[in-house]
């Protein structure tokens, strides 16, 4: 009985002290599992303010109005909250990156964004997109709004009213790049400025 119990234990240490590869090195083939239940967030100091984020041969900013946060999937390669007011939710800024030629093409992915959302009537919502080019970077800049549903893929979900998403799909060197921002409607129309500053600090770096 002793002895079984040390093996358990021995081997919940092996597991626990098992590295994952960062978020950034991830290969995932699903375009609709924007992020995995199951999988561990990789280890980053929390509680910052904006900050540079690195992925896939690209370098942006994040405002330094952003807080940056732990990211709660591997699936994510960067995270932020965008404070909202003492009276409304804040916003969560995501970065996805599952590698070269992952993830589903633009189109896919723009339509999987506008089918999150949900308008007055409870039908599916159609959002706005637009190609834009950002210092030799082709960008595709989607926004949705109205009633969110916020969960896991293929999961159980939680209605949010009054919601709107700003994204961004960025083809670079190492492929596409999804910056992903939900929040309030408000929050999100209020940070306009923020999210054009970012696609305005976009580069491609030397390495991918």
């Amino acid at each position: 009985m002793k002895r079984a119990l040390v093996i358990v234990l021995c081997g919940g240490i092996a597991v626990a002290c098992r590295r994952e590869p960062p978020a950034h090195e991830i290969v995932m083939a699903p375009s609709h599992a924007e992020d995995s239940p199951s999988a561990p967030a990789p280890a980053v100091s929390a509680g910052e303010a904006g900050g540079l984020v690195q992925v896939a041969g690209l370098t942006f900013s994040a405002p330094s109005s952003w807080r940056r946060e732990t990211p709660s999937s591997s699936m994510r390669a960067a995270q932020f909250a965008i404070p909202g007011t003492a009276s409304e939710k804040d916003g969560t800024v995501a970065v996805y990156y599952f590698g070269s030629g992952q993830g589903g093409g633009i189109e896919e992915n723009v339509k999987r964004w506008e089918s999150q959302f949900t308008d007055a009537a409870g039908q599916p919502a159609h959002g706005q997109s637009s190609e834009v080019a950002k210092n030799g970077l082709k960008v595709t800049v989607v926004r949705v709004q109205g009633t969110y549903a916020s969960g896991m893929p293929m999961g159980p979900s939680t209605p949010q009213p009054g919601s709107s998403l700003w994204g961004a799909i960025i083809a670079g060197p190492g492929g596409n790049v999804f910056v992903k921002a939900t929040g309030p409607a408000a929050l999100i129309d209020r940070s306009k400025s923020d999210f054009e500053a970012l696609l305005d600090s976009l580069r491609a770096s030397t390495s991918v």
